[in-house]
């Protein structure tokens, strides 16, 4: 069937440039999209001096060699173990031991854990030092490495310590995806999926009609999907850099059941999986509150089954309700949830009673349709 917010102006498989430079306003970062970025950082950057790298066991090991040249190598561990804060005390001490000053450079290679723990201490460190992304995975490369949110996980919740702290740069290599497992590439698909559903919905037609050929990692497709979520992401995010107007909370599309089913499930929810659930729930809210119509609600279905996302939780409510209590978004008790809508752009709402919300949580678990 043919959709009319299908029409998007993008460039084909045959006409997509190898490298695109995005940047906002006066938002302080440059996103570059392209093929072998690695070896070319210092080009775009101008800034000679080594940077002090941060990566994982497997990122370093894997591309660190492509990096110009590097002051020194701090691996973390692989997965949200990697974000606490015994593993950032040991990034400072690296940091000490290399003598890197204010005027040093913290480069982060790899995925949303390395950029989030990284970016904390570029942050922190001697009150703050520049910051460039190298981002490895499809999840980061469209979402987390972009936006100055920084951070790393407690026993409590995640993300509850963290700060502002945008990257100069963040270099967007696509040819690092073909590296990807499909189970870690999924996770950034649910979040291309995310900027459709609440951002626009042309994309989503377009993620609709070019799902096969990001499945397969086409070089030029996948160019495309990482610098259109990265010119949405930058424009969100030089709307309301710090959260004061409301306008940045629109991306949290999923994520506040999808935070909760990580926390509660101790992390056996990645990412993108609870997302994808997390926008099944409030999408099946949104439907009964008249926002979204059954058509966009099957559709978000079928395209996160044809990623192969989760569609439901599975763990009962009260099971993830004391991490959905702890959700920074609470207010009161309160939820203030992100709400799709059919032919625009999502929106945050206060008004959501949170008895709506477990109703709809408890049809998704159940597969109602």
């Amino acid at each position: 069937m043919a959709h009319a917010d299908r029409q998007m102006t993008l460039p084909s498989a045959e006409d997509a440039p190898e490298s695109l430079l995005i940047r906002r306003g006066e938002y302080p970062t440059n996103v570059v999209v392209g093929e072998g970025l690695l070896s070319r950082v210092t080009r775009f950057t101008g800034v000679e001096e080594r940077p002090f790298v941060v990566a994982d066991e497997i990122t370093g090991p894997l591309f660190g060699e492509f990096l110009e040249g590097k002051r020194a190598l701090f691996t973390l561990p692989r997965g949200e173990e990697g974000k606490s804060m015994e593993n950032l005390s040991k990034i400072y001490a690296a940091l000490a031991a290399a003598g890197v000053d204010r005027s040093g450079t913290l480069l982060a290679l790899g995925g949303g854990v390395v950029g989030d723990t990284a970016g904390f201490a570029a942050a922190t460190w001697m009150r703050g030092v520049r910051l460039i992304h190298c981002p490895t995975t499809l999840l980061a490369q469209v979402d987390s490495a972009i936006g100055g949110k920084t951070g790393v996980n407690l026993q409590e919740g995640k993300n509850l310590v963290g700060a502002f702290h945008p990257a100069e740069w963040v270099f967007s290599d696509v040819e690092c995806l073909r590296s990807q497992s499909d189970d870690d590439f999924r996770q950034g698909a649910a979040e291309a999926v995310k900027y459709g559903a609440g951002e626009e919905w042309a994309f989503f037609g377009w993620l609709e009609e070019n799902a096969r050929a990001v499945l397969r990692r086409s070089l030029p497709v996948l160019r495309t999907l990482v610098a259109e979520c990265s010119r949405m992401k930058l424009d969100v995010v030089a709307e309301d850099e710090h959260e004061h107007t409301g306008a940045r909370a629109r991306l949290n599309l999923g994520h506040t059941v999808g935070h909760a089913l990580e926390a509660a499930s101790g992390y056996r929810w990645r990412h993108g999986d609870g997302v994808g659930a997390g926008m099944m729930v409030v999408g099946r809210l949104a439907l009964r509150l008249g926002e979204l119509r059954e058509e966009e609600f099957e559709r978000l279905g079928r395209l996160l089954d044809g990623f192969k996302i989760p569609r439901r939780p599975d763990m009962p409510w009260d099971e993830i309700a004391p991490f959905l209590a702890r959700d920074k978004k609470f207010s009161g008790g309160a939820p203030r949830l992100v709400v799709p809508r059919s032919g625009g752009r999502c929106r945050l709402r206060s008004d959501i009673p949170l008895a709506a919300l477990r109703e709809a949580y408890e049809e998704e678990l159940s597969g109602a349709r």
